[in-house]
């Protein structure tokens, strides 16, 4: 069964490069651009991966984190952020807060294989790389 992806960006062609790239390695992915529903959204979804920018204009992504590591999820999450490390050190922070250490970071701008090798570990096999 193909694992699911979350995608919360604020930059409609961040999820949409991310989206097709993850489509094209077999995950089912879902999209969101704004985060004032993304934890809703994520426990309805229940992804295997979320992808988070960390600074977004409605919801802080640093609260949706709170939220989804507080709900003690086993999901992996991968923080974005185009504001420098301190911000993906941050959501670090948080995570380990949580006691949740499946969190990785994605510094913005990245390449499409930066992203490729973060997802390759958790293709199902059979699926197109």
């Amino acid at each position: 069964m193909p694992k699911k992806i979350l995608v919360i960006d604020d930059e409609s062609s961040i999820t949409k490069i991310i989206a097709k790239i993850a489509s094209d390695l077999g995950f089912i992915v879902r999209t969101l651009n704004q985060a004032a529903t993304a934890f809703e959204v994520f426990e309805e979804f229940q992804p295997d991966i979320l992808i988070l920018d960390l600074i977004m204009p409605d919801v802080d992504g640093i609260d949706v984190l709170n939220q989804v590591l507080a709900a003690g999820t086993g999901a992996k999450v991968v923080v974005m952020s185009g504001y420098g490390k301190s911000y993906l050190q941050l959501g670090k922070a948080v995570a380990e807060f949580h006691a949740h250490p499946d969190v990785t970071t994605l510094a913005k701008p990245f390449r499409r294989t930066d992203l490729i090798a973060l997802l390759t570990p958790y293709v199902v096999q059979g699926a197109a790389v």
